[in-house]
C-alpha cells in the first residue's frame, strides 16, 4: 500500500526538486547574460532582430513536429504500474517523435530558401533556417530523453548535465562568433552542436526505458492527445510570433532587435522558477491526484507559486534598466526594460496555467486548451493589428500581458467546473495589487545618481517582502518559514 504523504511533505519535495532543478536554470540564466554582451557587442539590433526570426522559425516548426509525443507521455505514464508495460509506452512516445524530427529536417532543407526570400527578401538565411530546424527536431527529442530523468526523480542528474551543455554550448557560441566570425550562424551552430552531444548523452542515460516494440494501444491514445497538443502548442507560440511579425513589418529589424532583447530578460522569470517547477509539478500532481490532501495541495502551491514569482518579477522589473545598461553593448538596447516587466508578469501567470487546469488535464479533455488558446490567439491577431502600428514594440509586450491573463481566466473557469478547488483568491488579489504598486512606484521616479536610485528601490523590495511576511503568510506559515530557515542556517535541512 502507498503511503499517504503529508501536505507538507509534498510542498517540500515540489520545493526541494524545483530548487534543484532551478539551480541548472538560474546557471542557464547566467550564462545567457554573460552573451547579451556579447550578442549587444557583436551584433547591431538589426542582426539581433534577424536572430530572432530564425530562432521563432525553428520554435514554431518544432511545436508542430514534435507531434505532443512528449505532452501525451507525461500523461500517460503513471496509468501504468507494470514496467514492460511502460516501456513499451515509453517506446512509443519515442517512435513519434523520431517520426516527426526526420520530416521537420526534411522540410528544413527543402523549404529554407523559400522562408528566407518571405522573412528578409533574401536567400541569404537559408542555411541559418534549415539548420535552426535541425537544432529544433534534436531538442525536442532531448526533451522527451530529460522527461524520462524527470519521472525517476533524477534532479541531480538532470541538472549536471544541463550545466556541462550549457558551459559546451555557450564556448561553442563564442568560438564562431569571436574566433570564425559567423555572425546571425554562430548561435544556431553552436547550439546545434551542443545539442547533438547531449541527445548522445541523454539517450545513453536513459536506454534501458526503451524496447523495440510500441504499444498499439497507447499510439491510439497518444497520436489524438498529441495533436491537441500541437494544436495548443501552435495557438502559445501565435502570441510569440505573431507581435514579431508585426514589429519585423511596421516598424523595423532594429526595434524587433530591443523588444527580442527586452523579451530574452523577462523570459528569466521562466528559467527561475516556471520551467523548474513544472518539471517537478507535472508527474507530482499526478502521482498525489488520488490522496485525501490534493485539493488542499493544489490551493497552496498556486499561492505559494505566486508569491515566490511575484518576487522575482517585481526584483527583475524594476531594476531591468540598470541590468541592460550594465550589460548592453550598445545604447540602443537600454530602451528595452520598458518590455520587461510586461512579459515577465504575462510568463508568470502562464505559468500558474499548469497548476489551475487540474479539471482539464485529469479528464483528458485538453481539447478545451486548443479553445482557449486559439480564441486567445485571434484576440492577439487583432490587438498587434490595431496596436503594434501606432505605438510600437512596446505594444506587443502589452499584448502578451494580456493574452496570458486571458488564458488564465479562461482556463480557470472551464477547469474549475470540471474539478472545483477552493484556490486562496483573497491572497493572490493582495499578492498581485502590492507587486504591481511596488513595479510601478519603481518607475514613478527618477534621481540624478545611481546610488540613490538603488537605494529607493531596494527599499520598495525590502517593504514588499516586509508586507508579504507579515500580514499575507498565516501565522502557521510564518513559524514554518522560520523553522526551515533556522534548518538551513544549522544546515539540517
Amino acid at each position: 500500500m502507498t503511503e499517504v504523504r503529508s501536505l507538507f511533505d509534498k510542498i517540500k519535495e515540489a520545493g526541494s526538486h524545483t530548487v534543484i532543478y532551478g539551480l541548472g536554470s538560474v546557471l542557464q540564466a547566467l550564462t545567457g547574460f554573460i552573451l547579451i554582451p556579447l550578442y549587444t557587442r557583436y551584433y547591431t539590433t538589426d542582426m539581433y532582430g534577424v536572430l530572432s526570426l530564425v530562432t521563432i522559425c525553428g520554435t514554431l516548426v518544432g511545436a508542430i513536429f514534435y507531434l505532443g509525443a512528449s505532452s501525451a507521455l507525461a500523461r500517460s505514464y503513471y496509468d501504468y504500474d507494470d514496467p514492460e508495460e511502460r516501456k513499451r509506452v515509453v517506446s512509443t512516445s519515442l517512435f513519434v517523435t523520431l517520426f516527426g524530427a526526420v520530416v521537420q529536417n526534411a522540410l528544413g532543407f527543402l523549404f529554407g530558401g523559400m522562408v528566407s526570400g518571405w522573412l528578409f527578401k533574401s536567400t541569404a538565411y537559408s542555411l541559418h533556417i534549415s539548420l535552426m530546424l535541425v537544432s529544433s527536431a534534436i531538442t525536442f527529442i532531448n526533451t522527451l530523453f530529460y522527461m524520462l530523468l524527470r519521472f525517476q526523480r533524477l534532479s541531480r542528474q538532470v541538472v549536471v548535465l544541463n550545466i556541462v551543455s550549457l558551459l559546451l554550448s555557450s564556448l561553442l557560441i563564442v568560438f564562431f562568433l569571436v574566433w570564425m566570425k559567423l555572425g546571425v550562424l554562430a548561435p544556431i551552430l553552436g547550439g546545434l552542436l551542443n545539442q547533438a552531444v547531449v541527445c548522445v548523452v541523454l539517450f545513453l542515460m536513459v536506454r534501458k526505458n526503451f524496447v523495440l516494440g510500441y504499444s498499439p494501444k497507447e499510439l491510439k491514445i497518444q497520436i489524438p492527445f498529441g495533436l491537441q497538443a500541437i494544436i495548443i502548442s501552435l495557438a502559445y507560440f501565435s502570441f510569440d510570433w505573431l507581435n514579431r511579425f508585426f514589429i519585423n513589418k511596421y516598424c523595423s529589424l532594429g526595434d524587433l532587435g530591443i523588444y527580442s532583447l527586452g523579451y530574452q530578460i523577462g523570459m528569466v522569470i521562466n528559467i527561475i522558477l516556471v520551467f523548474p517547477f513544472g518539471q517537478i509539478w507535472s508527474p507530482m500532481r499526478m502521482q498525489y491526484r488520488n490522496d485525501h490532501n490534493a485539493d488542499e495541495l493544489y490551493k497552496k502551491v498556486l499561492t505559494y507559486y505566486f508569491m515566490i514569482g511575484l518576487m522575482i518579477t517585481v526584483f527583475l522589473s524594476i531594476f531591468s534598466r540598470e541590468i541592460i545598461t550594465l550589460l548592453a553593448g550598445h545604447k540602443e538596447y537600454v530602451e528595452a526594460c520598458r518590455v520587461v516587466p510586461f512579459v515577465m508578469m504575462g510568463m508568470l501567470v502562464y505559468g500558474a496555467v499548469n497548476i489551475i487546469d487540474n479539471g482539464i488535464y485529469f479528464s483528458r479533455k485538453v481539447i478545451y486548451h486548443a479553445y482557449i488558446f486559439w480564441f486567445t490567439s485571434l484576440v492577439s491577431l487583432f490587438l498587434n493589428y490595431l496596436l503594434v502600428p501606432r505605438f510600437g514594440y512596446l505594444a506587443a509586450a502589452v499584448v502578451i500581458l494580456i493574452c496570458y491573463c486571458t488564458v488564465f481566466m479562461l482556463v480557470f473557469l472551464v477547469s474549475n467546473r470540471l474539478y472545483t478547488i477552493p484556490y486562496e483568491r483573497g491572497r493572490l488579489a493582495a499578492l498581485m495589487g502590492l507587486s504591481i504598486a511596488v513595479i510601478v512606484a519603481g518607475e514613478s521616479l527618477s534621481f540624478s545618481s545611481l546610488f540613490s536610485v538603488l537605494l529607493y528601490k531596494s527599499f520598495l523590495i525590502a517593504i514588499m517582502c516586509l508586507v508579504f511576511y507579515s500580514l499575507i503568510l498565516y501565522r502557521e506559515e510564518r513559524d514554518k518559514l522560520v523553522s526551515i530557515m533556522g534548518k538551513l542556517r544549522s544546515g539540517t535541512v
